[in-house]
């Protein structure tokens, strides 16, 4: 999925269609699938834009997750296809802040059915502590290149 730039902001696109597997019994998406999604919308963003990343966690880099919001708008149901735009709202060395927004996608039109935000943290086990350690370098190089925040 590519990163978006308009005049207005910067977004890395996901999109998918969700299934029958996702649905509660009255036919609508069960709530827990839109954080699922937050996840899986950062971890391809890492897998196509930071593949050095994915290295890191193999060798000890966790990303933990501080934080999570979900805000809905509106309903999904089986079988939309739905548009989730991810924005960088803050960062520092350790900490980022984003933002997540969920289209469902009908003909050419986006509607936006729910917002949401995750605060993650990068860390290391260190002497049997985990403790923030900064981000590797080309997280921020592909966040400046794109200028998302």
């Amino acid at each position: 999925m590519p990163m978006i730039k308009t005049n207005e902001s910067a977004y890395y696109e996901y999109n998918f269609n969700t299934t029958f597997e996702e649905t509660n019994l009255v036919g609508n998406i069960y709530f827990a699938n839109y954080i699922v999604w937050q996840g899986k919308c950062r971890e391809m963003f890492l897998y196509e834009n930071c593949p050095d990343v994915i290295e890191e966690i193999n060798n000890g880099l966790a990303l933990i997750t501080l934080d999570v919001s979900v805000k809905y708008l509106g309903q999904l149901r089986a079988f939309d296809r739905v548009s989730m735009h991810m924005t960088l709202e803050a960062q520092n060395e350790s900490r980022l802040l984003m933002g997540f927004r969920y289209y469902k996608k009908e003909n050419s039109q986006l509607h936006l059915v729910c917002e949401g935000t995750q605060a993650t943290a990068a860390m290391k086990e260190i002497n049997g502590k985990m403790v923030p350690v900064p981000f590797p370098e080309s997280m921020f190089e592909i966040f400046s290149q794109y200028q998302i925040i």
